[in-house]
């Protein structure tokens, strides 16, 4: 099954930050790492493989172009069964991310609803929290 995974979330609730735990889990968990390319501000692109099947990752999630420029690439140039990506809830113009996602229409899109957290002290609980969720809905898709 070919699958957009989105972890949708507000601005500044955590989704960069649990898709790079995710990146770090899914080596711990057999996926074998491809390729990985930073991009601006902190953010990047990362293509694991498992059972002869391409998992792409990317921490952008900004706006319409930004994520749609990342699918493109995991899809069209990688050839990713399955990508996961940020999504926000709100976007702040039309198209936004979420219209990025439904681009692809030959993928079936999972929207994972990010938790919030706005106790500094607590965040980095939550998004690791957050993290080991999503090893599960990629495994379940290869």
């Amino acid at each position: 099954m070919k699958k957009i995974i989105a972890l949708k979330g507000k601005s500044r609730s955590g989704k960069t930050s649990t898709i790079k735990i995710l990146h770090e889990l899914l080596g711990e968990n057999g996926f074998t790492q491809t390729e990985f390319t930073k991009i601006k501000y902190g953010d990047f692109i990362a293509v694991f493989s498992k059972n002869d099947k391409k998992i792409g990752i990317t921490s952008t999630g900004d706006t319409y172009n930004l994520v749609l420029s990342a699918l493109q690439n995991l899809i069209n140039e990688n050839k990713c069964n399955i990508c996961v990506c940020a999504c926000r809830t709100i976007d702040r113009i039309t198209p936004g991310t979420k219209d990025a996602i439904l681009e692809f229409s030959n993928y079936k899109p999972q929207f994972v609803e990010k938790t919030i957290d706005n106790n500094e002290s607590t965040q980095e609980t939550t998004n690791n929290k957050d993290a080991k969720l999503l090893p599960d809905s990629i495994t379940k898709s290869i």
